[in-house]
């Protein structure tokens, strides 16, 4: 098994087609299994790298870059389902870890919640990217109904911390997979659509950026609508073949359980939108598209659209759409905290009176309120014993009560 954290030559690196460095990280079992199909999927896609601290695991998705973590706590026999032992195993790889991401534009964080390491790990992972001034963005299928509590309560603490620690996090419950697979399905194929859905959201993002455009978004457009999202983003794609591709993806878009059947749109602020087709792509099956969901969308909703054509894909065409619920303008909802692995710069003090240096408004700062301690009088042992007087000061009274000094406290 590979440990080594050099990335093969001309992997994860800018090209001409892209000029970003992107990288993809599958975390954990379910989160490797789908690192995996996005590598089979992207034959000269970014780089993707397996993390797991079950050995046999990681060796079995034959990925070239690997990284064991936790094997002074797991000895490689995995976290046993422990979200604690997960995220201990991944924070003794920090510094890899940190390797790993250094230099890239966008990192992708891959994982399946409810496990021990992806759920503990996971959110080490974002959390360095992040702090390596990566614009972050995961992908998390949470577990079925039927699963354990114990799992799904594993799922919803990562799943808030995924999105304390990235840029947006795109939840992908496995319950919505019921609506999609047949019937009959087996648990294998479940799983496999559920890899499959990760998959097409990392790879229609990925060819939105580097495939040649009729209508080109970049990656200041997905930077915009991730930052501003509030840290929370759902993801839908839809397929159609033949000539009427354009009304046969827009339906089944519209129809999808990722987006609600169409709920998410019609409710959402803002959404980007790629149309991915071969050379027969047509300005006509743009235009279908996008009338077609703007019939559903809000009227003053901010919509980031492009059209990208890609020779394997003549004859089909695919709709991804990332939506923002809310669109939060200049700020995030929850901030990760400073990296701790070096000094943060002081910034510059600004106030109402004094405008950023950047030159846009100053976000306002949290509201402070007063502590207020109740004055109480001497009780119990000490009721009867006279004051420690130093002047005319009772020295028994704090000092911040004699001198009347008020205590603030941070609400937020």
């Amino acid at each position: 098994m590979s440990t080594s954290l050099r990335l093969v030559e001309g992997e994860g690196g800018a090209t001409a087609a892209a000029p970003y460095r992107l990288l993809v990280i599958g975390v954990g079992g379910g989160g490797c299994r789908a690192a995996r199909h996005v590598a089979g999927l992207l034959a000269h896609g970014p780089s993707v790298v397996a993390v797991d601290s079950d050995d046999q695991a990681l060796k079995e998705t034959g990925l070239p870059v690997q990284l064991s973590i936790g094997r002074a706590l797991t000895r490689g026999f995995g976290a046993g389902g422990d979200a604690a032992i997960g995220k201990l195993a991944a924070e003794d790889e920090e510094l890899r870890l940190r390797t790993l991401v250094e230099g890239m534009d966008l990192v992708f964080v891959i994982t399946t919640l409810g496990g021990g390491t992806g759920s503990g790990a996971a959110p080490v992972a974002a959390r360095i990217a992040h702090e390596q001034g990566a614009l972050t963005i995961c992908f998390a299928s949470t577990p079925f109904d039927f699963e354990a509590n114990r799992d799904k309560d594993a799922a919803l603490e990562a799943l808030r911390q995924l999105r304390m620690h990235s840029d947006a996090t795109i939840c992908l419950p496995n319950q919505r997979l019921l609506e999609i697979v047949p019937d009959q399905a087996t648990l294998k194929a479940a799983f496999d659509a559920s890899d499959h859905m990760i998959s097409m959201a990392v790879i229609g993002l990925w060819k939105l950026l580097t495939e040649t455009g009729l209508i080109r978004l970049n990656f200041s457009d997905l930077k915009n609508l991730v930052e501003n999202s509030g840290g929370a983003c759902s993801f839908g794609y839809a397929e159609g073949e033949g000539p009427d591709k354009a009304q046969q993806a827009t339906q089944a878009l519209l129809a999808s359980p990722l987006l609600d059947h169409g709920n998410v749109l019609a409710q959402a602020d803002a959404f980007l939108v790629n149309i991915l087709g071969g050379p027969d792509l047509a300005l006509l099956d743009v235009q279908r598209v996008m009338s077609n969901i703007q019939q559903v969308a809000k009227r003053e909703a901010k919509v980031f659209m492009g059209a990208t054509v890609d020779n394997d894909w003549q004859g089909r065409l695919m709709v991804t759409v990332l939506a923002a619920e809310h669109w939060v303008a200049g700020k995030r909802l929850t901030a990760p905290p400073p990296a701790r692995t070096a000094p943060v710069a002081s910034a510059p003090i600004t106030t109402a009176a004094s405008p950023a240096p950047t030159g846009e408004p100053v976000a306002p700062t949290a509201a402070q309120s007063e502590l207020v301690f109740e004055k109480r009088d001497r009780g119990g042992r000490f009721e009867k014993v006279e004051p420690t007087k130093h002047g005319d000061e009772d020295l028994d009274v704090p000092t911040f009560l004699r001198r009347g000094i008020k205590i603030l406290s941070e609400r937020g």
